[in-house]
């Protein structure tokens, strides 16, 4: 898969947009089939073998995985972020679309947590308070490093021409 599939970037003439978490999607999916064939597996071997506590408990912890995976399925993974050239604005979009910011308020950086980096976007008076996730978990791997080369030349560098932050490309 692509950058330009695995964050679904599109970019028409007068908006661009993505999806930071989509590449997860596929991923995401199997888990649940997993889940769900791991409910099947527990009613039919030990629903009769356990005691009802031990039965209850064992379903509890399934449906905590459930949700937590449902909550990603229909909340992490669906939000994509517009850049409205004509506007000069940029949308949230979950359900709604909500404007989080303007194009002169935007300042976008490169978070580190645990050894991976992503990149946020934030207003430049609180990016520390309030920021967005625009891509997914960097590594220093070998193939974690082409793929940030190439989420930078082909996502990146189009957003960051659009909102009119200069962009200092290599010579070549």
């Amino acid at each position: 898969m692509n950058v330009i599939d695995r964050y679904k970037f599109k970019e028409t003439g007068n908006e661009i947009s993505l999806m930071p978490n989509y590449s997860f999607i596929r991923t995401l999916v199997w888990w649940l089939v997993f889940g769900v064939l791991a409910f099947a597996g527990i009613c039919y071997y030990y629903a009769g073998q356990w005691s009802g506590d031990y039965f209850k408990i064992a379903l509890v912890v399934w449906g905590v995985y459930m949700v937590y995976f449902l909550y990603d399925l229909f909340f992490k993974i669906p939000v994509t972020y517009i850049f409205n050239r004509s506007e000069k604005c940029i949308y949230r979009k979950l359900f709604f679309s909500k404007k989080i910011m303007n194009f002169d308020e935007m300042e976008y950086f490169i978070m580190n947590e645990s050894g991976s980096c992503y990149y946020v976007i934030g207003k430049k008076r609180n990016q520390f308070v309030k920021n967005y996730k625009i891509s997914n978990y960097f590594s220093g791997s070998k193939a974690s490093q082409r793929r940030e080369d190439e989420y930078i030349e082909k996502i990146l560098h189009p957003v960051l021409k659009a909102v009119g932050i200069p962009v200092d490309q290599p010579e070549q």
